[in-house]
């Protein structure tokens, strides 16, 4: 089943308590498509056949940047160019490249897979995981529970370490701030991601990438009213889904923020419109 580790963890110590849980409905597994994200995607980063810096390339329409803008951080960190779709030139080589990528680590190898993968984090991805999650610490009280105490609840009701019962507190903290849609940017982020890889794999062609590009972002662009929030949402997904900090991403927003190139610089609410 592709649940969030969180989930069965959750579920295994819930299991010890002899309560009933349930909440991961999806047939897809975790165990070579969730494993882990940014530079290490790939593996390492590339070099020559990513930024084409000795050439000239074409200025790219308003709603494509938006679109580069959602995912700017991880094609960054993975040594990308945010300034092409998909981050890298649709070459032979970028294309068996990218179809390595997502076999490992979504375990997308054709068009029906990309287009089940896609079809998850639409209608599930981590946020659903995270509201059962939640849902469920709320309905044994630890809300009622005061801060200072809620790791102490946890150790107390829960078998985990003190770390892991701090993240769970964390994890509340970003639920009871931002309730449902606390994560929802990092799954509609990543959902804008895979399509541009499956651009440059030749599982899409460039014109169905960006038709279902568009087609997302309107879904939940006026759900957020600034890059910051979008991007908040999508740091507070991946530190939810990696249980780790999110700071160097933050860094490398902030760094790309003040570049001259910089994709954010693309009004967030401007009006998404088919310009290709």
């Amino acid at each position: 089943m592709k649940c969030t580790k969180k989930l069965f963890m959750l579920l295994a110590l819930v299991i010890a308590m002899s309560v009933v849980f349930t909440g991961c409905n999806s047939s897809k597994t975790t165990s070579s498509t969730e494993q882990t994200d940014a530079s290490r995607d790939t593996g390492k980063k590339t070099t020559a056949t990513t930024k084409a810096e000795e050439t000239q390339k074409p200025e790219l329409p308003d709603t494509v940047r938006w679109f580069n803008a959602s995912y700017a951080i991880l094609t960054e960190l993975n040594g990308w160019d945010y300034n092409i779709f998909g981050g890298l030139e649709p070459t032979a080589k970028n294309q068996e490249r990218e179809k390595q990528l997502l076999d490992e680590w979504w375990g997308v190898t054709d068009r029906a897979t990309a287009d089940e993968t896609l079809e998850w984090i639409l209608t599930e991805g981590h946020r659903f995981g995270f509201i059962d999650n939640m849902s469920f610490l709320k309905e044994l009280g630890l809300s009622e529970v005061a801060e200072a105490d809620r790791v102490n609840f946890i150790l107390e009701n829960f078998d985990v370490d003190e770390n892991e019962a701090k993240f769970w507190v964390y994890y509340y903290s970003m639920y009871e701030n931002y309730g449902d849609t606390a994560i929802d940017g990092w799954d509609y982020c990543r959902a804008l991601n895979l399509l541009s890889y499956y651009y440059i794999a030749g599982y899409y062609t460039q014109e169905e990438a960006l038709d279902k590009s568009l087609e997302i972002a309107k879904s939940f662009q006026s759900e957020f009213t600034s890059w910051d929030e979008l991007i908040d949402s999508y740091l507070r997904g991946y530190e939810y889904w990696s249980d780790e900090s999110s700071d160097e991403r933050r860094k490398t927003y902030e760094e790309i923020k003040k570049r001259n190139d910089n994709p954010y610089a693309v009004d967030y609410n401007i009006t998404l419109e088919k310009s290709w």
